[in-house]
C-alpha cells in the first residue's frame, strides 16, 4: 500500500470512529466532499498543513496518520478497515470502557483455543 492510500485509510477510519460523514468533515475542514473522498481513496495526498488541520479536527496527533508504517519496508501491516476503526475508536473511550473491551477480547481469545 502506498503512503497516499495508507493515509487515506487512516483519515477514513478516524472520521468514522468519530461518527462523521464525509460531508460533515468537509464542512469542518472548509473543503468540498469530493476533496475528502479523494483524500480517503488516496487519489490526492494531503499537504502537511491540511494533515495538521485534519489532526486537529479529528482530535488525533499527526503521527497517528503514520502509525504502523515500517520505514524499512515502506509497507503497512495487513489490518482490515474494521481493525483500524476499532483501534482508533479505543482512543476515544474512557478507561473503564477500555478495561471492559479488554475483558471481552480476553473471553474471545479463550473461546478460540
Amino acid at each position: 500500500m502506498d503512503i497516499g492510500n495508507y493515509i487515506g485509510t487512516r483519515i477514513k477510519a478516524f472520521r468514522e470512529a468519530r461518527g462523521l460523514t464525509q460531508a460533515q468533515l468537509a464542512q469542518l475542514m472548509y473543503k468540498n466532499v469530493e476533496t475528502i473522498s479523494n483524500f480517503e481513496r488516496g487519489r490526492v495526498v494531503t499537504s502537511v498543513r491540511t494533515l495538521e488541520k485534519l489532526a486537529r479536527v479529528l482530535n488525533v496527533q499527526i503521527a497517528d496518520f503514520f502509525t504502523d508504517i515500517d520505514p524499512g519496508e515502506g509497507e503497512t501491516p495487513a489490518l482490515s478497515e474494521s481493525a483500524i476503526k476499532v483501534l482508533n475508536g479505543v482512543k476515544l473511550l474512557p478507561e473503564e470502557d477500555v478495561e471492559l473491551l479488554a475483558g471481552i477480547v480476553g473471553v474471545m481469545e479463550r473461546r478460540r483455543r
